[in-house]
């Protein structure tokens, strides 16, 4: 009985250490906040590094990838040559499937609306020398100055673009780079940040406590129906 129990124990090992060990190379959380809605935290994106042979196929088992966003990859990103491979969640049944070409991105987005489910395309071009005069065009000086300053961001700052079939692929969605800010050093200047750009702050101490020990390393200011959005992308390490 005891050499029975010895080998369960044996292939429960096995099988956990080839399916279920923590084989991402790091996991993003992010939170959006907007003028009319309550803050959303429920959103967050493994990330796998593909230089280390990473089974494509196995992650889709495991994180129970729709078979459209399967598909949407083995068509068009499979024998793409890329960096990284990521799979996000969020609430209400978003998923997301993204891929980065060495900087670019490519991303699909599933996304349901009462009865319809719907996915979109969306692609991601860096800019490593971006200016701050194109973010005052954007938001308005007065509120590109705030960032920076809060921030301490450099004249020249590294930002990614967001082009969105949703939008017909106009650009609306800067995603800023930043310095890897502790979120408890800098709850004044989240909460401010916010106040100025009017997104809705009810709660914000409780996502700020929750999330103290956390590390911020992106700011993405995206419009949406003449309003701004704000979303803090942010890892424990």
């Amino acid at each position: 009985m005891m050499i029975i129990v010895i080998l369960l124990v044996i292939l429960c090992f096995i099988y956990y250490t080839n399916y279920y060990k923590e084989d991402y190379h790091y996991i993003e959380y992010s939170a959006k906040f907007s003028t009319h809605k309550p803050y959303d935290d429920n959103r967050k994106l493994y990330a796998f590094d593909m230089t280390k042979d990473i089974d494509v196929d196995k992650q889709f088992k495991k994180y129970k990838v729709d078979i459209k966003l399967i598909d949407f990859y083995n068509k068009l990103f499979k024998q793409m040559d890329k960096n990284e491979f990521a799979l996000a969640f969020g609430a209400n049944g978003i998923s997301k499937l993204y891929i980065n070409n060495y900087d670019e991105i490519y991303g699909i987005e599933k996304t349901i609306e009462k009865t319809n489910t719907n996915y979109t395309i969306r692609v991601y071009k860096p800019d490593e020398f971006f200016k701050k005069p194109e973010l005052d065009e954007f938001i308005g000086l007065e509120r590109s100055t705030k960032l920076y300053n809060l921030f301490n961001l450099e004249d020249e700052i590294v930002v990614y673009k967001k082009f969105d079939q949703k939008t017909n692929f106009n650009l609306n969605f800067y995603l800023i780079a930043i310095d890897k800010y502790l979120i408890s050093d800098y709850r004044e200047q989240i909460v401010t940040l916010l106040k100025d750009f009017k997104c809705n702050t009810d709660n914000i101490d409780v996502w700020l406590n929750k999330y103290s020990a956390y590390y911020l390393y992106w700011i993405a200011i995206g419009k949406k129906e003449e309003t701004i959005e704000l979303t803090f992308y942010y890892r424990i390490k």
